[in-house]
């Protein structure tokens, strides 16, 4: 027993414990942010806040370029093997990767300008983007921009840092960034006698993140990117840290668009409002996802036959449908909450209510699939899957939206998924009953 004690490995538990916990507040504060920002900004500016939010996401997800994948999966083993100068390769390579991702959105953004210039000008709409006066919508533009790429820049370094095992570190620098995302909203709250504006709220985003990196390059080596290297090696390393997972990389843009449809192609910003009002306490439930997938993934890399993964189905199954249906209750709870927090005007969300919080309820029960995909080494499926569930979004909700506003974005948040998950549920079930994939998906492992 005492050599049992001595073996366990306590102090790599209560590592992993700690990061956990880091994640977990890092995500909370950013419910917390959202949360505050809904029940100060006005309907029509909470709703534009939110189709901002959702092109940052999107611009985000072309920024980080698939890095937080595969800066892990190269420079974790250079760094196990001391190998400085695939670490200054690896680091510089990287930065080139994402310098070009930002002169590609730079190009987007210009697009974005000039679509608010045409509107002023001549009020012609595209529907691409969100519509404000111009030029005050430049400076909102900006934050937008600058916002993507601090986020983008946060998960870059994120991943440094678990390559070179700082745990500790990054469990102290992760929730810097809303902390001071919250300090400066609540100095602008102050100095303008509890008015806040979105200008206010993009401008505490954005610098939230910038702020929090002198913290990090207290921590990390700044000369580990300035080091000289060998071009040919770098070009090699560009095309190797690209080539890694790139239908990953799609699947993540794809599952980014439809989790974010619904605002994206809500014009009127009052309804974009209304509906993020119910999407934000969501969060709670994607909180839940993430652990899930922490829990589960350790667990399910290390099986190798499908009995295995039917065995371990049926076990964490009873627990699904536990909390599913205990989760259910929460839904009443909302129902006096969210006009409570964010005001009268925001009764008319409780009609959207019961079927977003359904879709989202719902991911619980497909989770474990999509987590088992992943350690499956199955690239081309996930981005298939997540694929139709884009493409279903964008149909039911280009349909659906013009005919019966956000309640027809609230049926599309809905059924849209129903299409990857059909797909997902086909899979299995030809994973199981034959112990094998289909022959077109072998070719296409990790």
């Amino acid at each position: 027993m005492i050599a049992f004690f001595k073996k366990f490995p306590f102090h790599q538990l209560l590592q992993s414990g700690i990061v956990f916990a880091s994640r977990s507040f890092h995500s909370f504060s950013s419910l917390i942010f959202s949360l505050i920002i809904g029940r100060l900004l006005t309907l029509e500016e909470h709703g534009l806040y939110s189709q901002y939010s959702a092109r940052i996401v999107l611009f985000q997800a072309i920024l980080e370029v698939g890095l937080q994948y595969s800066i892990i999966r190269y420079l974790a083993p250079a760094v196990v093997n001391n190998m400085e100068r695939k670490i200054y390769h690896l680091l510089k390579a990287s930065l080139i990767i994402k310098f070009y991702a930002i002169v590609f959105v730079f190009f987007i953004v210009v697009l974005w300008m000039l679509d608010s210039y045409i509107y002023s000008r001549w009020n012609l709409k595209t529907n691409f983007f969100p519509l404000e006066p111009f030029p005050e919508q430049i400076t909102n533009i900006w934050l937008a921009f600058l916002s993507a790429i601090g986020m983008s820049f946060f998960s870059y370094f994120d991943a440094i840092l678990v390559s070179f095992k700082n745990y500790r570190y990054l469990s102290l620098w992760l929730p810097l960034t809303n902390l001071i995302r919250l300090l400066i909203l609540f100095y602008f709250f102050f100095i303008n006698e509890g008015i806040l504006q979105l200008t206010h709220v993009l401008f505490s985003f954005m610098a939230g993140t910038f702020l929090s990196w002198p913290f990090y390059f207290f921590i990390f080596d700044v000369k580990k990117f300035l080091f000289p290297i060998y071009k040919f090696k770098t070009r090699y390393w560009v095309w190797k840290l690209l080539k890694y997972n790139s239908w990953v990389i799609l699947a993540s843009f794809f599952a980014i668009l439809a989790d974010w449809m619904e605002i994206l192609l809500l014009q009127n910003q009052k309804d974009a409002g209304i509906y993020n009002a119910v999407r934000v306490p969501m969060q709670g439930i994607v909180i839940l996802l993430s652990t899930m997938q922490s829990f589960f993934m350790p667990t399910m890399s290390t099986f190798t036959k499908s009995t295995e993964y039917l065995q371990y189905f049926k076990k964490i199954y009873i627990f699904i449908v536990l909390i599913f249906f205990s989760l259910l209750p929460f839904g009443l709870i909302l129902e006096k909450l969210i006009p409570l927090w964010f005001g009268e005007q925001y009764y008319s969300s409780l009609d959207i209510l019961w079927i977003v919080y359904l879709s989202f309820l719902l991911r619980i029960f497909f989770a474990p699939l999509g987590i088992a995909l992943f350690t499956l080494d199955q690239p081309l499926m996930i981005a298939i899957e997540s694929g139709l569930r884009m493409f279903a979004s964008l149909t039911l909700n280009l349909i659906l939206i013009p005919k019966f506003g956000i309640f027809g974005a609230a049926l599309s948040s809905l059924f849209s998924q129903f299409f990857g998950w059909v797909f997902l549920s086909y899979f299995f079930y030809f994973y199981f009953k034959n112990n094998d994939f289909p022959k077109l998906f072998k070719n296409f492992r990790i």
